[in-house]
């Protein structure tokens, strides 16, 4: 199949991550992929040096505006080059792709990677009703969303669970003791991980303050917080006012994933209800390196992390979330058998193999449905 994939946004997030290891594993199957994106986004320069080919887009830093100009070129290339896919991200590319796609007589397949409404103009609703062959959610939740929310048909929304490699991502012991070494990490300090965007949505603040309570409990404790974003400074500050300056580790933004998490013993995601986390990936690298995960129950999560059994599912609740976290760090037996289990959990459920195979089984479906 020739297949063009597409995403607009200078970020790089989980729904950048799941494009460009879509583009790798559907090349791998002997496809023709092409990602179309910016050319000064991480996600074009991953692209590049993973030899998966591009095609540069003038696609607008703040969503808004050239929408005739990229949906011209987006036509003239997926024509040239007998795209059959035209598979969309996020909500400019997903009108600029759908219009595109309409004009050269590809299908349009356009994925939603949270919950947050994709109508919010006549231009939205016409391009969901018309233009769009099939949507691609990547969880029930999206899928109940989109029919709630947009009304779209439920008959045209496939629900495929996000996945990984969980061989790139499993625990190394050299790596773990390369990154705790740099860090200035014992090996008898246990490090409770946290992964994400510096907003508000990701919920570090809490963290941090559930951090704080059962820190006064465990002295032996550090906290790492990977990633860049807005609340940097003020997460800095609510660090230094709550006097865990030497305990708290803010790494910024780090590629190399599978030390990070095999430096971690605990991990911990804490994003709000209703700001918009839905799968994140964050979650599935840690179950790949063996770590139990206590988490906020938002989103997809609770699939991700089944309840007593591969972590602890809790309130939005800087108390709540350091109850369980203590129940970890009393039991390194606990964290083992919780490890394990996620680990178990993710080869069954959330793996590349299986999202990509899926993905190309409703391709083919598709393309048999329209004849093309």
């Amino acid at each position: 199949m020739k297949i063009l994939l597409l995403n607009s946004l200078g970020i790089y997030g989980g729904g950048e991550f799941f494009v460009f290891q879509l583009a790798d594993f559907l090349k791998s199957k002997g496809n023709d992929v092409w990602v179309g994106c910016r050319k000064d986004t991480p996600l074009y320069m991953k692209c590049s040096d993973a030899g998966i080919s591009t095609v540069i887009l003038d696609f607008p830093e703040n969503g808004k505006g050239r929408l005739k100009k990229n949906v011209n070129a987006v036509k003239k290339f997926v024509a040239d080059n007998s795209v059959q896919i035209v598979h969309t991200n996020t909500n400019y590319d997903r009108t600029a792709g759908a219009i595109a796609a309409e004009l050269a007589g590809a299908v349009h397949i356009a994925s939603v990677h949270s919950l947050q409404s994709i109508s919010h103009n006549i231009t939205h609703w016409t391009r969901n009703k018309f233009f769009v062959d099939k949507f691609l959610a990547d969880g029930k939740i999206v899928k109940d969303f989109l029919v709630r929310e947009d009304k779209i048909d439920e008959k045209k929304i496939s629900v495929i669970n996000l996945g990984i490699n969980p061989d790139l991502y499993k625990r190394d012991d050299a790596k773990r003791a390369a990154l705790r070494n740099e860090s200035g990490l014992s090996e008898d300090e246990i490090l409770i991980g946290n992964v994400g965007r510096l907003v508000d949505f990701k919920g570090q603040e809490v963290l941090i303050k559930a951090f704080k309570i059962s820190a006064g409990e465990f002295p032996n404790i550090k906290l790492m917080i990977i990633g860049d974003g807005e609340l940097k400074e003020p997460l800095k500050k609510l660090t230094r006012e709550s006097e865990l300056d030497d305990k708290v580790i803010f790494a910024g933004f780090r590629d190399d994933m599978q030390a990070v998490y095999s430096a971690f013993d605990i991990y911990a995601h804490t994003p709000k209800e209703r700001g918009g986390e839905l799968f994140p990936f964050a979650v599935l690298y840690a179950m790949a390196a063996g770590l139990p995960v206590t988490a906020t129950g938002v989103g997809e999560i609770p699939n991700m992390i089944h309840d007593g059994k591969n972590g602890f599912i809790v309130n939005y609740s800087s108390e709540k979330v350091s109850e369980k976290i203590n129940l970890l760090l009393k039991d390194s037996g606990l964290r083992q058998i919780m490890g394990n289990n996620g680990l178990i959990h993710l080869k069954n459920e959330f793996t590349l193999d299986k999202m990509g195979g899926d993905i190309l089984k409703l391709y083919e479906d598709v393309l048999s449905t329209r004849n093309i």
